[in-house]
């Protein structure tokens, strides 16, 4: 019996230690090797505040509050775990009595404003652990709900809150400056050690080391809030009223080339940017190229002033077919370049005013690839701007060893060179600052949060394009435009002379223009500068605003024309940017006229004497626009 307890008992002994021998090399194998003794220390990361971003006006100008755009906030998440809810005691002093599940429930949802019967119904409900409670931003929740006096089983998670100011406005923009100055922005997370109990809760009794959070520096926008509403309001109005698929509207200072609004259409909740599509989170007046069409012929008629080939009076014989000693064409014919009826003879600044093909393109083939393509260059095409904003597009335009016959005069008419609303914004900049081109800007400073620059913001280089003359010269020619003679009538401002350019650029689809889909733009300076209040006026009202405005179509639409589309819109867009900055107006006796209405009234009924006066070809005045 003894030899048969001892056969029993021996396989018994030998498989309990193997087992107890297993489990303590499994639990072990969890830990770290230098690990011999439980460890109550913890470690986590302190959350840095992403920095801030603010446009160019002030909430309080008296001390100096600027108008945020973008800001984070500390938030915290809560979540519940029921189990450890109910197995913890939780009492406010020894003397008291322990806190009901009840009790708890309630505190909870009286901090964050949730239903009591909801929140009670989480807290019985064991089976489902870490249930989701709420956000918040009040330092007074976090304290409350993280005080085992008060509740147990709620545990929080600290992140932060970006809160957009103004919506879906300025979408495009400020997503490209998270993206551009993120390392900024970003700031540096501190740490927090300490103690902690068997359980696992902070011992508050232990002292607490904490490395602080550096907070991200803020960045400061050249944008005015209020402009940019203005644009993204009249845009999203003129897309719908006339049936563009989208648009684009681009806002600069005339003297400093800071850009004041920015907008592309359709637009996207800046909180959630990758739940729409690439081509709706473009940035379309930066990173989207296109032909600009008659908007480029201010460009080739600025360079033909400057160079002295030109006179504003200048007579042009408008035959298509005119050619040179040599046999060569002036104007170079396309496949679907439509016939038109002219003058037999016409100036360069009628030219300008009802945007001549033959005219212009004439003038940029006297001017031969070399000068035009220079001028070109030196207005700041084919090359980035360097624009503070990510993805931005240089543009297409070919060396002038590469030009062709039909590039020679069709470049000047703004085909076959491709360009960004910008760059074409930042050209009409140079022609309204008296022929000094500034690259344009949208960040003015980046300061941490004891105001010190952590990024020097790019100094703008001033470059003279052309001179003084020849640009007060074409601004003059461009006054027309906006009038009932012009291709922009509907553009007219009520008390303020506008200088600005139409452009109906027919799209490209595939490798062939497709027939009646266009691109309307209109690009205006305004006050033009040039204008005079009255005859004794020796010191005009100065440029203070471009304003350029583009509508794409994608199918054919009535008023598919720069001055019937993109025209009214700039001129709803310049009437609140002329208002919001206080200009005074260079035409004061157009303000005797009556209000608005009357105005509208009678400048329509100017149009339509003149269009009926004008022939006509398939119903639109005949010149191509």
């Amino acid at each position: 019996m003894r030899g048969e307890n001892i056969r029993f008992w021996i396989p018994v002994v030998m498989l309990v230690g193997f087992s107890g021998y297993t489990g303590q090399k499994l639990v072990r194998a969890h830990f770290p090797a230098e690990i011999s003794v439980p460890n109550y220390d913890y470690e986590k990361e302190d959350v840095s505040l992403r920095g801030s971003v603010y446009d160019s006006t002030y909430i309080d100008p008296i001390n100096a509050r600027p108008y945020p755009l973008v800001k984070s906030t500390r938030r915290w998440e809560f979540r519940l775990d029921p189990v450890a809810m109910t197995d913890t005691v939780v009492r406010l002093s020894r003397k008291e009595q322990p806190r009901s599940v009840q009790a708890q429930a309630r505190t909870i949802a009286n901090v964050l404003k949730k239903d009591y019967k909801a929140v009670l119904r989480l807290c019985r409900n064991t089976g489902y652990r870490y249930q989701f409670l709420g956000y918040s931003c009040d330092q007074r929740v976090h304290d409350i709900l993280t005080n085992p006096k008060y509740v147990a089983g709620v545990m929080e998670r600290e992140t932060h809150y970006r809160h957009y100011y103004e919506d879906m406005r300025l979408a495009h923009v400020l997503c490209g400056v998270e993206e551009s100055y993120n390392k900024e922005l970003r700031g540096i997370p501190g740490r927090i050690r300490g103690k902690r109990d068997g359980r696992g809760f902070a011992i508050s009794e232990k002292p607490v080391e904490t490395t602080p959070a550096i907070r991200g520096a803020d960045v400061y926008l050249t944008i005015d809030h209020r402009l940019q509403r203005e644009a993204e309001e009249a845009l999203a109005s003129g897309i719908e009223e006339y049936g563009a698929a989208r648009g684009w509207c681009v806002i600069l200072d005339s003297g400093t080339g800071e850009v004041l609004a920015m907008a592309s259409c359709p637009s996207f909740d800046p909180r959630y940017p990758t739940s729409v599509p690439d081509d709706v989170r473009r940035n379309l007046a930066i990173s989207f190229t296109y032909e600009p069409g008659s908007v480029m012929k201010v460009i080739t008629a600025s360079a033909a002033l400057d160079l002295g080939f030109t006179r504003p009076t200048t007579l042009y014989n408008t035959d298509r077919y005119e050619k040179n000693a040599a046999g060569e064409a002036k104007y170079y014919k396309l496949p679907g370049d439509t016939g038109h009826v002219w003058e037999p003879r016409m100036t360069v600044r009628d030219a300008i005013v009802h945007s001549s093909n033959i005219v212009i393109g004439k003038l940029g083939y006297e001017l031969g690839p070399a000068r035009l393509h220079g001028y070109m260059k030196r207005f700041g095409f084919g090359a980035a701007t360097g624009i503070e904003l990510p993805h931005e597009e240089k543009g297409l335009l070919r060396s002038p060893e590469r030009w062709d016959m039909a590039t020679r005069s069709r470049a000047a008419i703004g085909q076959g060179v491709a360009v960004t609303a910008i760059q074409l914004a930042s050209a009409y900049q140079a022609i309204a600052n008296d022929g000094v081109r500034i690259p344009p800007r949208i960040v003015k400073r980046v300061l941490n949060e004891r105001g010190e620059e952590v990024a020097p913001p790019v100094q703008a280089r001033p470059e003279r394009v052309i001179g003084e003359t020849a640009s007060r010269e074409i601004r003059e020619m461009m006054l027309d435009v906006a009038s009932p003679n012009g291709t922009a009538r509907r553009a007219a401002l009520r008390g303020y002379s506008v200088a600005g350019k139409t452009g109906t650029a027919q799209k490209v689809v595939g490798h062939t223009y497709a027939p009646g889909i266009f691109r309307a733009t209109f690009c205006g300076i305004v006050p033009s500068g040039v204008a005079k209040r009255d005859e004794t006026d020796y010191v005009h009202v100065p440029p203070r605003v471009v304003i350029l405005v583009t509508l794409d179509f994608d199918e054919k639409r009535l008023y598919h024309q720069g001055g019937n589309s993109a025209g009214p819109v700039f001129r709803r867009i310049a009437k609140g940017a002329l208002r919001i900055l206080e200009v005074p107006p260079d035409r004061p006796d157009e303000l005797l006229a009556g209000d608005d209405d009357e105005y509208d009234r009678i400048s329509e009924e100017r149009a339509r004497k003149v269009a009926e006066e004008d022939p006509v070809w398939d119903g639109a005045p005949l010149w191509d626009d």
